[in-house]
């Protein structure tokens, strides 16, 4: 009886490795539609439980990890201040404005892409997955907004929709870069960070009228309001803090909150009442004014529409940038503007050739330029055709 025992449970032993093996390496990808949130305290940033019809477990995000929202594993929080150059009680503040942006994020059905990985981490099953909602992926917007850290189990092989690993972590970092920049989120209490400091910055002299900066060589649509108002999805936190009553804990909090869809859902955050809303209200927006036809914003707006083809938007000035570009191109950033109103900026690669008569000629704002919109190493260009 007892060697009828080792034996079954020596073969229970190799299968259920087996099955471990086999789910981690040679599953396929699965895509669950219509997944929801289930309300647990082990919800935070980057884990969470999920329900796909009858099945419930924990999903962990691949490529990001959010802040501690306990003391339980102090070597990991002492590893995410050091990262993120705040203190040790900063980070489990600052995981607990990750958990709300997931959970706001998460707010009705959600797509779970998985292969099944197991991501331990508990005694229930976790399992790494990437997390996608109206055409945003979860990991995306926590590294955009602030509330995230590249790091951890990356994919492998390519996604369903044909994304490759290496191009997603690439554009993880141009949104880490601009975060970083920007101060948003956590890196707006990081100080002397060492991301910072290793950040590409553009070169510091600007070719044009107009002397205009920028911190990322991969630069986008500005996210300035167009308006004199302050747009509540977009500004930082220190412009929050213009506003009446609102201090930094409100602010971390509204940023957390986002996307915001109305005004008046900010009542949702705790000391936030419509009194104090209806102060400021006319001071705000939730959404921009539709981008300048001829600009960068106008045309990335649109992106599927006007890939792959010829466009022609309006220089305000030319920046010299340090981007990578093929061989014998030199890149620029384009600050793009129409009439005044504020049109965002984008790279452009010109051939080395042109590159001198190019910024020359462009130092005379308000010049139009034509140019193929391109997508090169997961950045969005501009390309000067040679004739």
């Amino acid at each position: 009886m007892r060697l009828y025992f080792y034996i079954y449970f020596a073969c229970s032993m190799i299968l259920n490795l087996s099955i471990q093996a086999n789910g981690e390496t040679s599953r396929a990808w699965e895509v669950l539609e219509g997944c929801r949130l289930v309300k647990s305290s082990i919800n935070d940033g980057d884990s969470f439980k999920v329900q796909h019809k009858d099945l419930t477990f924990i999903a962990r995000l691949y490529f990001v990890d959010c802040p501690e929202t306990h003391g339980a594993y102090m070597d990991r929080i002492r590893d995410q201040a050091y990262y993120f150059s705040i203190t040790d009680s900063d980070v489990m503040a600052a995981g607990k404005q990750s958990t709300i942006f997931t959970k706001k994020f998460l707010r009705g059905e959600f797509t779970l892409i998985t292969k099944w990985a197991d991501a331990r981490g508990g005694k229930e099953p976790r399992f790494f997955a990437l997390v996608r909602k109206n055409d945003q992926m979860l990991s995306s917007e926590l590294i955009r907004n602030g509330f995230a850290r590249i790091y951890g189990m990356p994919t492998k092989g390519n996604w369903p929709s044909g994304v490759t690993p290496q191009s997603y972590l690439g554009q993880l970092k141009q949104y880490e870069r601009t975060a970083q920049a920007n101060m948003i989120g956590i890196w707006g209490n990081a100080t002397k960070s060492l991301q910072l400091a290793g950040m590409n910055q553009l070169d510091s002299g600007v070719e044009g009228t107009r002397t205009t900066q920028t911190s990322s060589a991969n630069a986008s649509a500005t996210a300035a309001s167009q308006t004199t108002k302050l747009n509540l999805n977009t500004v930082s936190a220190n412009e929050l803090e213009i506003l009446p009553g609102i201090g930094p804990a409100l602010a971390s909090y509204i940023i957390a909150a986002r996307p915001i869809a109305a005004v008046d859902d900010l009542l949702e955050i705790p000391g936030i009442t419509l009194p104090k809303i209806n102060s400021f209200r006319g001071q705000v927006i939730i959404s921009e004014p539709p981008p300048p036809p001829k600009t960068a914003a106008f045309y990335l707006a649109d992106i599927e529409t006007y890939l792959n083809t010829n466009v022609t938007v309006i220089v305000s000035a030319v920046v010299r940038s340090n981007q990578a570009a093929p061989a014998s191109f030199k890149a620029v950033i384009l600050q793009t503007d129409n009439q005044g109103v504020p049109g965002g900026s984008i790279p452009a690669f010109i051939p080395d050739e042109f590159y001198q008569a190019f910024v020359q000629y462009y130092q005379q704002p308000e010049r139009s330029f034509t140019g193929l919109l391109y997508q090169h190493d997961s950045s969005t260009v501009l390309v000067y055709s040679r004739k």
